[in-house]
C-alpha cells in the first residue's frame, strides 16, 4: 500500500496516536524559533524607535525654519499714518527711518465704452474695421461683416480677447443696453490703446473715454517719481508701496525693525529645542526606562543629546571679533533647574534692540555674510561652506553683450524705412523702423518689442548711436544684429548695416580664498571640494576700478549661523540614505535578516522530520497489520 494513501493520525493496527506523538516532537522543536522570534520582535521595536527618534529631530529643525528667515529675524514693519490712498510692506533690506509721501494721483489702465446695442447676440454691429493697438503689443484687427457671422457685440468681444494682445473686452449693461468696455490689460501711460473704428460701435469717440491711461505719480520725501504700475518698489529700498488713491494730505511711513517676530521666533526655538530636551529626558530618566529603550542604550543618541547642547552654548564662527556671536548674548540659556530645558530672557534681547543691535542678531542664527568692498555683495551660502574670512580678487569685470551702430543717427531721423533682425541667442526678433525714425523713436520701438516677446535685451541712446545689449551678463548671452539697409556713416540709418554685428558678454574672473572661482555674469562662486564651495558673491567692478584697486577687492566673512549648525547635525543623522541613524536601522535589518534565516532554517529541518517521523510510523502501521493478518491466518490453520 502506497504511503499517501494512508489516512494518517490514529493508528488503526495499534491503536496509537502517532500525529499526538510527531506534533509533541515538533512543539519541542520549535521552542527556539519562539526565542529567535522575541529577539526579532526587540530588534524591530528598537528599529521603530530609532525611527521615532528620526522624526522627532526632523520636526525640530522644520520647527527652526523661522531662524533661517531674515524676515522672521532682521525684519522691518511698516506703518502708515493713514491707510486711506496706500498701503505698505518692507523687507529686512529697508531701512529703519520716516519718510513722508504724496500721492497725486494713481496710475489707470485705459478704458473706453461702445454706443450702447438692445442685445449683445444679436446682429446689430454694422460692417467695418475695429484696430486697437496697446502699448507695447500688437494690433489688433477685428473685421466686422454679416458675411463673417461676426457683427454681433458678443462676437467682437470674443475675438479682441482671442487675440491675447494686452486688451481686455467685457459687456455691461445699463439697465437698457449691452455695452461693450475696452481696456488696457496694464496701467500706465506707455500702455494706452489707440483705436480706430468704422462700425457703428463708435470705441474711438472721444464722448466714450471712459478713464484716459495714466501713471501713477508720487513723492517721497519731496522726490517726485512716476510708475506705471500701483506697485511701487523702487522709491524706497526694501518697500513697496501699493497705491489705492490719491492722498488729501501728507501720509507719514515708519519703517521700525520687527523685533516683535523675531523674539517670538526665538521663543518657537526655545520651546523647539525644550520638546527634543524632554524626549532624551524620558529616554534617560529612569533605570527602568533606559533599559527597556534600545534608543537610550545607544551610545550615539547620548553623543547627540550633548551635541545639541553644545551648540546651544557654543560661539558661531565667521562673526567678526565685537559682534553678538552667542545664544546667551540674545537672552537663551540653559535653566538652571538642571532638566536640561532652556530658557529666553527677553529683556536681554530688549536691551541689545534699545542699543541698535538689532541686525546682529540674523548672524548669530542665520547663515550670513558680509564684505569689505562695498563693489562686492555676499549673495549666498551653501552647507558645504565653511564659516570663516575669505580674500577676494578679481581679475577681469563681467561685461554684457553690446551691439553699437557706427555712428549717431542724424537729428531728422533715418531716411528710409529699415528693418532690423535682432538674436539673442535662440531667440530672434525682426522690429520695422519708418523714415523719419529718430534715435528716441528708434530706441522706444525696439524696447516695446523686446517688452512684447519677452526678449532679455535693452536698447539705449549713446550720444545718438544706438546700441543694443543683453540686460544679464556673462558669455552665455550673445547678441547679434542685421539692417536691411547698407551703413553708409551718414547718419540716415542706423548704422547697423547689411553684415552682421555680434557681441559676446564676458564672466567676471577671479579668486576667492586663493582659490580661482567660477564666474558666471557678475557672480563668482567658491571652488567645489574647498572651504569656499556653495559661496557666492556679486561683483560690481570695472576695469578702472580693477586697475586702480590692483584686484583686491577685501574680503567676505561668512558665518553659519544657529540654524545652520543645527540643520547640520540632524541632517548628518537623519539623511535616508547615508545617516546615521539610518546605518542603525539597517543594522537592525541585517540582525532581522540573520534570525528569520535561522527560523527558516528550523522551520525545514522540523519539516524533513515530520515527513520522516510519518514515513516511519506509516510503515510501523502496515508491519503491524501485516502481522495482523499472519496471525489471523495462522489461527484458522490450528482449528
Amino acid at each position: 500500500m502506497a504511503l499517501g494513501s494512508i489516512q494518517f493520525g490514529q493508528g488503526f493496527a495499534s491503536g496509537m496516536d502517532y500525529r499526538a506523538i510527531i506534533d509533541a516532537v515538533l512543539q519541542a522543536g520549535r521552542v527556539p524559533i519562539n526565542t529567535i522570534q522575541g529577539r526579532i520582535d526587540t530588534f524591530e521595536k528598537a528599529k521603530a524607535s530609532f525611527g521615532t527618534f528620526s522624526g522627532l529631530l526632523d520636526d525640530f529643525v522644520s520647527k527652526l525654519e523661522g531662524l533661517d528667515d531674515s524676515a522672521k529675524v532682521a525684519g522691518r514693519a511698516a506703518s502708515l499714518s493713514s491707510t486711506d490712498s496706500l498701503t505698505a510692506t518692507a523687507t529686512s533690506k529697508a531701512a529703519a527711518g520716516t519718510y513722508e509721501i504724496n500721492v497725486t494721483q494713481i496710475a489707470q489702465a485705459h478704458r473706453v465704452r461702445s454706443d450702447g446695442l438692445s442685445d449683445r447676440y444679436s446682429p446689430l454691429v454694422s460692417d467695418g474695421t475695429i484696430t486697437i493697438q496697446a502699448g507695447g503689443y500688437n494690433q489688433i484687427t477685428v473685421n466686422v461683416s454679416a458675411a463673417n457671422g461676426n457683427n454681433s457685440l458678443q462676437a467682437v468681444a470674443d475675438e479682441i480677447n482671442n487675440a491675447d494682445e494686452g486688451v481686455i473686452a467685457t459687456i455691461v449693461n445699463d439697465g437698457t443696453d449691452d455695452i461693450l468696455i475696452v481696456r488696457s490689460e496694464k496701467t500706465g501711460a506707455a500702455k494706452g490703446m489707440t483705436i480706430s473704428d468704422t462700425t457703428n460701435l463708435n470705441l474711438d469717440a472721444s464722448g466714450n473715454v471712459l478713464q484716459a491711461a495714466q501713471d501713477a505719480q508720487l513723492d517721497v520725501d519731496g522726490v517726485s517719481i512716476t510708475s506705471a504700475s500701483n506697485s511701487v518698489t523702487g522709491a524706497i529700498q526694501g518697500v513697496t508701496l501699493s497705491l489705492t488713491g490719491a492722498t488729501t494730505s501728507t501720509v507719514t511711513l515708519n519703517v521700525t525693525e520687527d523685533t516683535e517676530t523675531a523674539k517670538q521666533s526665538l521663543q518657537d526655538f526655545v520651546d523647539a529645542y525644550n520638546e527634543v530636551n524632554d524626549y532624551f529626558d524620558q529616554q534617560f530618566g529612569t533605570a527602568e526606562f533606559r533599559a527597556a529603550s534600545a534608543v537610550a542604550g545607544s551610545l550615539t543618541v547620548r553623543q547627540v543629546q550633548l551635541d545639541l547642547q553644545a551648540i546651544v552654548t557654543d560661539k558661531v564662527t565667521g562673526i567678526p571679533s565685537g559682534k553678538l556671536s552667542t545664544l546667551s548674548e540674545l537672552g537663551i540659556s540653559f535653566a538652571d533647574d538642571g532638566t536640561g530645558r532652556i530658557e529666553f530672557e527677553s529683556s536681554k534681547f530688549d536691551a541689545l534692540v534699545d542699543a541698535g543691535r538689532f541686525d546682529e542678531v540674523a548672524a548669530v542664527l542665520m547663515s550670513t555674510g558680509s564684505t569689505t568692498d562695498s563693489s562686492v555683495v555676499f549673495d549666498s551660502s551653501s552647507s558645504r561652506t565653511v564659516a570663516g574670512t575669505y580674500a577676494i580678487t578679481v581679475s577681469q569685470a563681467a561685461e554684457r553683450a553690446d551691439v553699437a551702430g557706427s555712428t549717431a543717427i542724424a537729428a531728422g531721423g533715418i531716411t528710409q524705412n529699415e528693418n532690423l533682425s535682432i538674436e539673442l541667442n535662440s531667440s530672434t526678433l525682426s522690429v520695422a523702423l519708418t523714415a523719419g525714425d529718430t534715435i528716441t523713436d528708434i530706441v522706444s520701438k525696439l524696447n516695446s518689442a523686446f517688452d512684447l516677446n519677452g526678449m532679455q535685451a535693452t536698447a539705449y541712446d549713446s550720444s545718438g548711436v544706438l546700441h543694443i545689449r543683453a540686460d544679464d551678463y556673462g558669455d552665455d548671452y550673445t547678441v547679434r544684429v542685421t539692417s536691411d539697409v547698407a551703413d553708409l556713416g551718414d547718419g540716415n540709418s542706423t548704422g547697423i548695416g547689411t553684415t552682421q554685428l555680434t557681441d559676446t558678454g564676458i564672466d567676471v574672473a577671479g579668486t576667492i580664498g586663493g582659490q580661482a572661482a567660477q564666474g558666471i555674469g557678475q557672480q563668482l562662486i567658491g571652488a567645489d571640494g574647498t572651504d569656499m564651495d556653495g559661496l557666492i558673491v556679486s561683483v560690481y567692478a570695472t576695469a578702472a576700478s580693477i586697475t586702480a584697486k590692483g584686484g583686491d577687492f577685501g574680503t567676505v566673512g561668512v558665518s553659519a549661523g544657529i540654524f545652520e549648525a543645527f540643520k547640520d547635525k540632524v541632517d548628518g543623522l537623519t539623511d535616508p540614505y547615508e545617516g546615521v541613524i539610518k546605518t542603525i536601522q539597517d543594522s537592525y535589518d541585517d540582525s532581522i535578516e540573520v534570525a528569520q534565516q535561522r527560523i527558516d532554517s528550523i522551520e525545514a529541518a522540523l519539516t524533513r522530520k515530520e515527513e520522516l517521523m510519518v514515513r516511519q510510523f506509516s510503515a510501523a502501521e502496515q508491519a503491524i497489520a501485516q502481522l495482523q493478518q499472519l496471525q489471523q491466518s495462522l489461527g484458522s490453520v490450528a482449528k
